[in-house]
């Protein structure tokens, strides 16, 4: 009786239908710290065919599923959340680079098979962004807002915090739409009404002063964006393990 009971449980019910989904269990979820910081462990749900590195954190609501031959690799010290994330590997691949930051604000990230997406490190995609493969943003690269894209290349600079905005990291932002764009350092898209056009990210930053000596490492992350390609899987992992 005491079997047919635990058989029936809510518990056992929920794991079961985690499971048949290619999910982790709750059990399975939680088990992941201390090396993941899973906040709600409840509320996240972890494909089996996901890799996650050390010191990740997964906020309540985060949802990183494989379908098929789809996988899921998240870098050290990368964060997911808080807010409604959403990544989808469906016969592609997802990376997600060190440090990123995927969140605040609701965020879905797809991959299919031929079309991958690549979060480069340091990056950020906040804000009600949607990204569809095939994608690669590059180190320090940040999509935020409401913009959809697919199909960019969004080269990697300094992260935001780099004082000179013409290192930093390509940049989409605003709201709608921008598919095929290809934008080099210091370049940026500001969605909003009429067509899309390329800019300079300091036409937003008038009172930013030139820094010749700062963003030497933005160099070496805009040469190392290549790094990131889907064809060097080692050098990806080494760089975000």
């Amino acid at each position: 009786m005491d079997h047919l009971v635990h058989a029936s449980s809510p518990e056992h019910a929920l794991d079961e239908v985690r499971r048949a989904a290619g999910f982790l269990t709750v059990q399975e979820t939680a088990a992941l710290a201390p090396r993941v910081a899973v906040l709600d462990p409840g509320s996240v749900l972890v494909g089996r065919g996901v890799v996650l590195a050390d010191d990740v954190v997964l906020y309540p609501g985060v949802v990183l599923e494989t379908r098929g031959s789809g996988c899921v690799e998240v870098g050290a010290g990368a964060r997911l959340g808080p807010g409604a994330v959403g990544v989808v590997a469906d016969g592609g691949t997802v990376r997600i680079g060190a440090h990123a930051q995927i969140g605040p604000g609701a965020v879905t990230i797809i991959a299919s098979q031929g079309a991958d997406v690549v979060v480069g490190a340091g990056s950020r995609v906040l804000g009600g962004a949607q990204v569809e493969g095939p994608a690669r943003i590059g180190d320090g690269a940040q999509v935020l807002g409401a913009v959809s894209v697919r199909d960019v290349v969004l080269d990697g600079g300094g992260t935001h915090a780099e004082p000179d905005p013409d290192r930093r990291g390509a940049v989409v932002k605003g709201a709608g739409r921008v598919h095929g764009a290809r934008l080099a350092v210091g370049e940026v898209v500001a969605v909003g009404v009429g067509p899309w056009v390329v800019e300079r990210q300091r036409a937003y930053h008038p009172g930013a002063a030139d820094d010749p000596g700062a963003g030497a490492a933005a160099d070496a992350g805009a040469a190392a964006t290549g790094d990131v390609a889907v064809s060097q899987d080692a050098a990806w992992r080494s760089r975000n393990a």
